[in-house]
């Protein structure tokens, strides 16, 4: 099982819906077993979270160095949004 900062590596690596969909159950697990490494555990504040990033993802990748058109999402970009959303805070 994957979590922690394994789950980074994995999620910059997903690029199929069988990919992503394992990923969500990692990101479960993470959440089951390392909650108090979350910072945002309630439902509310993850979408939040997840909004937030959402609306500011183009500069994490600009900031990573890559060239992504935020406009058009990937299975890897719905992964790492969806992992950020534990830590971003608005």
């Amino acid at each position: 099982m994957v979590s922690g900062d394994d789950l980074f590596e994995f999620a910059k690596a997903v690029n199929s819906r069988a990919d992503f969909a394992r990923f969500v159950e990692y990101l479960n697990a993470d959440y089951r077993g390392r909650r108090d490494e979350w910072e945002n555990k309630s439902l509310e504040s993850f979408l939040s979270g997840l909004g937030g990033f959402a609306q500011d993802m183009g500069g994490f990748y600009r900031n990573m160095g890559e060239s992504i058109d935020v406009e058009l999402i990937t299975w890897r970009m719905a992964a790492q949004m969806l992992l950020a959303a534990k830590i971003y805070r608005n």
